[in-house]
C-alpha cells in the first residue's frame, strides 16, 4: 500500500511541475475559446486606463491616509509609480490651492480654483465640485497639452476627495486619449 501512494505522490508532483512550467494546462481551451479571450482583450484601451487611473489615485490617497503630507514629496518624483512618463498625480485642497504639481513645481502653491481648459471649460471649479459633491469622486473631460508641449488634446481626468487631519484634499490623475 505505501509503494501505492509514493507512486500517486510522484504523479501529483510530476503533474504539478508540468502545469507550473506550461508544458501542460489544466483546462482544455477550444481555438474558439482562445479567439475569444483575443476579443476580449482587444477592448478599448480606455477601460484599462481607467482602471489604472483609479487604483494610482486610490493608493495615493491610501498613502496620504497613512503618513499625512509626507507623502507629498513621494509624488514629485520623477520616474516613480507616482511619476512617469506623462502621468501624475496631482493634490489641491478644495479651496483650489495647488499643493502637488510634479509637471511644474512652480506651480505649486497657486489658486486654481479659476483655472480653464484650452476652451474656457472650468476645470478648476468642476474639480473642486466634484470633490466637494455626494460621490467625492469623478471624471472630468477637457484639453489640455501634455507637459512640455503647447498643442492641447483631449484629457481624461479622475478627482477624488480625500482627508488627512482637519483638511480635505482633491486628488487627481488622468491620461490623453488618443483621437
Amino acid at each position: 500500500m505505501s509503494d501505492l501512494k509514493t507512486i500517486i505522490c510522484i504523479l501529483c508532483t510530476a503533474t504539478l511541475l508540468l502545469v507550473a512550467s506550461g508544458c501542460i494546462q489544466p483546462d482544455d481551451t477550444s481555438i474558439s475559446e482562445q479567439e475569444d479571450q483575443t476579443v476580449e482583450e482587444e477592448q478599448p484601451v480606455l477601460f484599462s486606463q481607467e482602471d489604472y487611473t483609479v487604483s494610482r489615485v486610490n493608493a495615493a490617497i491610501d498613502l496620504m491616509e497613512e503618513t499625512g503630507e509626507l507623502a507629498f514629496p513621494e509624488f514629485r518624483e520623477s520616474n516613480s509609480e507616482w511619476f512617469h512618463d506623462d502621468f501624475y498625480i496631482f493634490i489641491w485642497k478644495t479651496d483650489g490651492m495647488r499643493v502637488v504639481y510634479p509637471p511644474d513645481l512652480s506651480g505649486e502653491g497657486q489658486n486654481m480654483s479659476e483655472l480653464v481648459d484650452f476652451n474656457d471649460k472650468p476645470i478648476g471649479q468642476i474639480y473642486i465640485d466634484i470633490a466637494l459633491s455626494e460621490e467625492g469622486e469623478g471624471w472630468v473631460d477637457y484639453y489640455w497639452p501634455k507637459p512640455g508641449e503647447t498643442e492641447p488634446l483631449m484629457k481624461h481626468t479622475f478627482i477624488k476627495r480625500a482627508s488627512i487631519g482637519n483638511e480635505t484634499y482633491l486628488v487627481g490623475s488622468g491620461f490623453y486619449v488618443d483621437e
